[in-house]
């Protein structure tokens, strides 16, 4: 058994819904400069991923392992390794009729001041959770994490660092380390065993303005052009 290097929630210029200025490749090369061993593309309601994108981090020491941030209500989850195809986005429910052994299901940034997080949604579904995420996008004074940490210590839910990248600069901010032989199913059974351990720091303020000021440029962008999504920068 080794302990492996994860982000499971990053989302790349293939997402459909929103401006990320990186490719799947371009990111699975980054990770493997840092040291990453598994990888979970996770776009917003479309899965990026592929027998050429597997393989090709494969070569690179990286598992691979298919998700998708889903809209379930008007609501993100995080799905890994199900039959995306057959979630229902009305019905919370339905996660119920596609969870599996070797599938995963996560609440992202649930507690956090966003009409898209779960908040107390997840108490209301929590027997659909495998587990909780601890967002990197906090800092010593503001921290939405903390609520999410007392969650899961009340229901015995790992947490699950991640960085949810849409930029650079968010990616290898917070991360897991998960003991796990390098395959998709036993790193998701090591996560539900408890077997995860959250990598995190608090950012600093000048670093959270900067994450914030450009995902409000890049919102105003897709207001304005929401065909040119996608492109080349930091």
């Amino acid at each position: 058994m080794k302990r492996l290097k994860a982000d499971l929630h990053i989302h790349t210029a293939e997402d459909p819904e929103d401006l990320i200025l990186y490719t799947a490749k371009e990111l699975i090369d980054r990770a493997h400069e840092l040291g990453y061993s598994v990888l979970a593309i996770t776009n917003h309601n479309q899965v990026c991923y592929s027998k050429y994108l597997r393989d090709y981090a494969a070569e690179r020491g990286i598992v691979l392992i298919p998700g998708m941030e889903a809209s379930i209500r008007k609501r993100h989850v995080l799905l890994y390794n199900l039959a995306f195809e057959d979630i229902s986005r009305s019905d919370m429910k339905s996660l119920a009729r596609v969870r599996t052994r070797n599938s995963l299901v996560i609440a992202p940034h649930p507690f956090y001041p966003s009409h898209l997080a779960l908040g107390n949604e997840l108490i209301k579904h929590i027997q659909l959770f495998d587990a909780i995420e601890h967002c990197h996008f906090y800092s010593r004074f503001i921290d939405f994490n903390k609520k999410a940490i007392r969650v899961a210590r009340q229901y015995g839910l790992p947490m699950v660092g991640t960085s949810d990248a849409h930029q650079r600069l968010q990616f290898h901010t917070t991360y897991s380390l998960i003991d796990a032989e390098p395959h998709p199913e036993a790193v998701i059974q090591a996560i539900k065993n408890g077997r995860v351990e959250v990598v995190t720091r608090p950012l600093p303020l000048p670093v959270l303005l900067k994450i914030n000021l450009k995902m409000s440029w890049r919102n105003t962008i897709i207001r304005l052009h929401p065909s040119g999504r996608r492109g080349n920068g930091n």
